[in-house]
């Protein structure tokens, strides 16, 4: 057991650098996402995970309840595909949904994280990188 992953943590959460992110519909989906993470491997006190109503007041799209810095971060964000992101993170928060944060350590484990999010039936599933952010498709066989 790596710990438990961080549920509604009051930060300010920035750009989820070397992370793949996705929406969770409910809670059986979330914790069959939350035991196969960690059966690959990945250390659950890192992953974070937004939950609800108040998980939409702690992502804190506009910024505002953190000061100039992060009204600032929010208005750059505004004209990127982060922006879109945001919202739809806000939107599926505020309908009483989860997303997860799950750090990763290069595009090999984006993807293979990618997948299980996706299989637990996750949407809007994300990678973001240093300088980019991609929507992982499912992997094909073959």
């Amino acid at each position: 057991m790596s710990g438990q992953p961080r549920r509604n943590e009051d930060r300010f959460y920035e750009y989820p650098m070397n992370r793949v992110v996705a929406i969770i519909h409910d809670d059986a989906q979330l914790d069959a996402t939350l035991a196969e993470v960690e059966r690959v491997g990945v250390t659950m006190s890192a992953v974070n995970v937004l939950s609800g109503p108040k998980g939409a007041g702690l992502l804190d799209r506009s910024g505002a309840r953190h000061g100039p810095l992060a009204r600032l971060l929010r208005v750059f964000q505004g004209g990127a595909y982060e922006s879109d992101t945001l919202e739809a993170h806000e939107r599926a928060l505020n309908d009483g949904q989860h997303v997860i944060y799950v750090p990763v350590r290069n595009e090999k484990d984006a993807r293979l994280v990618a997948e299980i999010l996706r299989s637990a039936g996750g949407r809007r599933v994300l990678y973001f990188g240093v300088w980019s952010i991609a929507e992982l498709p499912p992997q094909t066989a073959g």
